[in-house]
């Protein structure tokens, strides 16, 4: 949950133009607490927000890590996304000291999702969920890397300074270039196809009587989608607000959350059956 909030505060920071509020790392405008104004204040929460989760991270990796002889795949999950969100401290340095170069900032929330999904896997083994034998792992596994593909794509349109350049509904029009018409297509027309896939998807599994819980993640999924979708449309359409572009990144994490949860919930049934 910390995750998806630091994910959420990241793209605050963006997209306020704060991502310079703190020109230089590890320090904050040459200071360890810098005059918290501005967007020096919105740049140095987020260090704040994103040292409170390291924590966090760091003392369930420890646990596991202590507790490693009852379960080795937990401690190496947990120690593996510490180390990954240790990286992506540095990366974040890297940007700052880049001037938020754009490939930099792509892999900076590629590298926050593979966390994500790695702190859920660790959850979910740790908490001993119940596996789901449906839909099964090459589906949940396809959903997952499209689900990736969705978001990636979309954090290019901001890596590339594209987010702006497709001011159309439902597609580009004419005060678009070629390359921005070509990624904004890309990115909501499979939106869109993973919304008309999961829904189909959701009658398979009462067709099937399929575990409750995955039945629930399928159709919150699908609630998810429409939600983000919706969101999408009326950001567009209102030239784009602050606001709805924060909602925009934190609802594409909480739905790759729901994904990644139902390809390891899958994975875990494969392996109890």
């Amino acid at each position: 949950m910390l995750t998806v909030g630091l994910i959420t505060y990241g793209s605050w920071v963006r997209t306020s133009g704060s991502g310079l509020g703190c020109p230089d790392w590890p320090l904050c405008d040459g200071s360890i607490i810098p005059v918290l104004e501005g967007d020096t204040a919105v740049e140095f929460g987020h260090r704040a927000f994103a040292a409170i989760t390291m924590l966090f991270v760091a003392a369930g990796a420890w646990l596991a890590w202590a507790g490693r002889s009852e379960d080795r795949l937990l401690a190496k999950v947990l120690c593996g996304a510490l180390a990954l969100i240790l990286f992506q401290a540095v990366l974040g340095g890297i940007t700052v000291l880049t001037e938020l170069n754009g490939s930099v900032r792509l892999a900076h929330l590629a590298i926050a999702m593979t966390t994500l999904a790695l702190l859920t896997a660790g959850a979910i083994r740790g908490l001993d969920a119940t596996g789901s034998p449906y839909p099964g792992v090459r589906i949940s596994s396809v959903l997952a890397v499209w689900t990736a593909a969705v978001v990636l794509i979309g954090g290019s349109l901001v890596a590339s300074d594209l987010g702006s350049s497709c001011p159309g509904l439902p597609l580009c029009d004419e005060r678009s270039s070629l390359n921005a018409a070509w990624i904004h297509g890309a990115h909501r027309t499979a939106a869109t196809l993973l919304l008309f896939f999961l829904i189909g998807l959701g009658a398979w599994l009462r067709k099937h009587r399929s575990t409750k819980l995955a039945t629930g993640l399928n159709h919150t999924a699908v609630l998810l989608i429409v939600l983000q979708i919706g969101i999408g449309v009326s950001a567009v359409s209102q030239s784009l607000p602050m606001y709805l572009r924060i909602m925009h990144v934190g609802m594409a994490s909480v739905i790759w959350w729901a994904m990644v949860t139902q390809w390891l919930l899958a994975l875990k049934g494969r392996v109890s059956h």
